[in-house]
């Protein structure tokens, strides 16, 4: 063969083999492990998810599920098959718990180190043993490190499970991070709809120490500082363009309670609160007292639209669930205006909404207002705001939402005498 023939011929041989080592292992990390294409790295509640993985273990776990009893929340475990299979009374005890279950590999091999017959083999082996012990199917998937290749894509679509990744980690696998370090790490950077990654087995000798120890602080931070609550896992049947659109909506949410200096009332609580200068019209108390006139300082109240989302369609099912969320959080909002000083001169709590229907049994008053481009802006807003939180038909949306935009407002007084519970 002439040499220039068999030159070129090896190229082709040598690209040919980087193409295809590529589009087996690259290409699906990238767009499953890096890009989130194809996979779950967020939930869509207003909480965040715990999820362990590497375990279970003998030592450590039992360890975890108490640290979780005690601060009563549930999370998700990601098993190592061939764990499972040695210490199946564990896999039992964390459903026992409450906890929820995924699979996390046979072996603990790296994807892009493992032949398709090897990783399609220990996938297999690991779901059969797991959903053996624990006497279930066992849906969500997550690949050691996150990292995948070619095979381990086509057994979850041939099997139909679910991906699950992650967007919150604190490096609690490395000895050199402290139970503090990995826990502030955690709590700085956990949003709505966070999936926190921690471990309860495996690495270092001496980390599983830190990790317990951070899943404390964990637990009481994101509540007290953070107003969040811990939450199961939880994911609708949307499509990509849904998730997509409701992950945009959420970040134009973040930038306008940044803008506005929306304050959260508690981890559950279904408003958020700002001050700001009234605009009119002149508002009077129950003794025709003016009580707040154009210029005044007043308490904006704002739904945290996060907490109404809803994955079904019907009307009823929706409008039962605002009405419950706002009795339970409406105690919360008056003790948190009476214990802030920033708010003792404040006589007015108020807000600008198109969910005004059936606010008047809550003590809220209810006034038109004239129209101008602020309001048509808010009204703009709002509706969007309802197509992405609660997508409930048109029909059904029509009787949730007023045509348009109206002041509701109630004195502090009033909040207080009808709320406030004595402590």
């Amino acid at each position: 063969m002439d040499s220039s023939l068999q030159c070129g011929f090896s190229l082709i041989l040598l690209v040919s083999f980087i193409f295809g080592l590529a589009a087996y292992t690259v290409i699906p990390d990238l767009f499953l492990h890096r890009l989130g294409i194809g996979s779950w790295k967020r939930q869509y509640t207003p909480g965040v998810a715990l999820t362990f993985d590497d375990g279970p273990d003998p030592e450590y776990t039992p360890r975890i599920l108490e640290v979780l009893a005690r601060n009563n929340v549930r999370a998700a475990f990601f098993l190592v098959g061939s764990k499972a299979v040695a210490f199946p009374w564990l896999t039992k005890e964390i459903l026992a718990q409450g906890h929820q279950l995924g699979l996390h590999s046979l072996n603990h091999r790296y994807a892009w180190f493992s032949a398709p017959w090897t990783t399609w083999r220990e996938w297999e082996a690991a779901a059969g043993e797991v959903e053996k012990i624990a006497g279930r199917q066992v849906n969500w998937v997550r690949p050691p490190w996150g990292t995948f290749n070619l095979a381990t894509w086509l057994w979850v679509k041939k099997r139909c499970k679910r991906i699950v990744l992650w967007n919150n980690e604190g490096h609690d696998w490395q000895v050199r991070y402290s139970a503090d370090q990995i826990a502030q790490r955690i709590v700085k950077r956990a949003k709505p709809g966070g999936i926190i990654v921690l471990h309860d087995s495996g690495s270092e000798a001496g980390v599983r120490e830190n990790t317990l120890q951070a899943l404390e602080i964990i637990c009481q931070q994101l509540k007290s500082k953070k107003k969040l609550s811990l939450v199961p896992l939880e994911f609708p049947d949307w499509n990509g363009l849904r998730r997509l659109s409701f992950g945009l909506w959420q970040k134009w949410e973040e930038l306008f309670a940044g803008i506005y200096h929306l304050e959260k009332i508690d981890s559950t609580n279904l408003f958020r609160l700002t001050k700001t200068r009234y605009k009119g019209p002149e508002l009077y108390d129950k003794g025709g007292q003016v009580i707040a006139k154009e210029g005044d300082l007043v308490a904006e109240l704002h739904i945290d639209s996060l907490r109404l989302s809803g994955k079904g369609t019907d009307i009823h099912t929706v409008g039962i669930r605002t009405l419950r969320q706002t009795r339970e959080s409406l105690p919360e909002l008056a003790a948190y205006i009476n214990n802030n000083p920033a708010y003792s001169g404040i006589q007015v709590i108020m807000g600008i909404s198109l969910l005004n229907r059936g606010v008047k049994g809550f003590g809220f008053h209810v006034q038109e207002v004239s129209p101008n481009w602020l309001y048509r802006w808010i009204e703009i807003l709002q509706k969007l705001n309802s197509r992405i939180y609660q997508p409930v038909r048109k029909a059904g949306r029509s009787k949730q939402l007023a045509s348009r935009p109206k002041l509701v407002w109630i004195s502090k007084e009033e909040l207080f005498s009808r709320w406030l519970r004595e402590t």
